[in-house]
């Protein structure tokens, strides 16, 4: 049998198939058909019952996400569907009521943790990216904010602390000597600068006696869904202990290089005053914490080694040089 990892996407499918079907046993869903969707960042399936319900599988990377992080997700869904009213995937319990289970199949070599969730239905927000759709988000975002400020989570809740000047479980590796040739001098002094400020920033931030909570950290218009004009939020897996700002910070990474990039963070902010203060409490906190995420994905990708992967690394980081540049203008 040709390794997993030696084989394409379209070679792995099959594999993975049979691990969600073993997966798919511990729960009490008659099975219909199962489609795969997407290998985005995870491996998601689509499952049809016998009884036209539609729900999703999703096949967790063995590198990143162990049993607590997984756990973790779900304790706090399954805590947002009892004391709110808003749409979201909730878990899918097993047959002997976990909130996931592990499987390891002879097709794929670690075993994975899978969960399964309701479905969201909906189009990304990416594709419906309308100033009334983003002030919604703002406002989605503000009752998960919310909520987070009053829960009490369990002991059970085992989530990783944003207060890195990288994410959390990454191990920083941006400034190494072997990268040193990667970057130009330009890129690398711009680099610098923005992680001491980020540094400054996130010491500033951890050492108020306000308290963190649990943020999303990931509500990007791809983990966002539009139905009938309401917004939907999914993918609450990189959930983390940090701040609204943080959460903000990331959301508009996103969208910093649109053209209506100011109108729709104005937006945003429009749609989460409605039910909170903005949590920004000093000029350009919320956009150290965008660059914080540039940050993150350089750091990421700067030992990327897949050969197929280096013309998308080389205009990220021509990219990253642009919106340094622009960032240390304004700020």
């Amino acid at each position: 049998m040709k390794p997993f990892y030696a084989l394409t996407m379209r070679g792995r499918i099959p594999r993975l198939r049979a691990l969600a079907l073993a997966a798919l046993q511990e729960y009490d869903l008659p099975l219909s058909r199962l489609r795969f969707m997407s290998d985005g960042w995870n491996y998601v399936f689509r499952v049809d019952t016998t009884s036209g319900e539609k729900v999703v599988l999703r096949v967790s990377r063995p590198d990143k996400y162990g049993p607590d992080d997984v756990r973790s997700e779900m304790i706090w869904l399954d805590a947002l569907h009892r004391d709110t009213d808003l749409l979201l995937p909730a878990p899918l319990r097993t047959r002997s009521g976990e909130l996931f289970t592990t499987v390891q199949v002879a097709e794929v070599p670690e075993a994975r943790h899978v969960v399964v969730f309701s479905w969201v239905a909906g189009r990304d927000l990416g594709d419906a990216l309308t100033l009334a759709n983003y002030a919604a988000t703002g406002e989605l975002l503000a009752r998960l904010h919310e909520h987070s400020a009053q829960w009490t989570p369990p002991a059970d809740l085992i989530i990783r602390r944003n207060d890195t000047v990288y994410h959390p479980t990454d191990p920083p590796r941006l400034f190494e000597p072997a990268f040193r040739d990667r970057l130009n001098e330009n890129l690398w002094a711009l680099l610098a600068r923005a992680e001491a400020q980020v540094a400054a920033a996130q010491a500033e931030l951890w050492g108020r006696e306000e308290p963190p909570r649990v943020i999303h950290y990931d509500l990007h218009q791809w983990n966002v869904k539009v139905q009938r004009g309401k917004v939907h939020a999914i993918d609450f897996e990189d959930l983390v202990w940090g701040y609204p700002v943080q959460d903000i910070g990331l959301i508009f990474y996103y969208i910093q290089d649109r053209e209506d990039a100011v109108a729709l963070r104005q937006a945003f902010q429009d749609g989460y005053t409605r039910r909170l203060p903005w949590p920004e409490r000093f000029p350009g906190e919320i956009a150290i914490h965008t660059v914080r995420r540039s940050l993150d994905f350089a750091n990421l990708l700067i030992d990327e080694q897949d050969p197929a992967e280096q013309a998308f690394i080389a205009g990220f980081f021509q990219r990253l040089e642009e919106r340094l540049r622009r960032y240390f203008a304004e700020n």
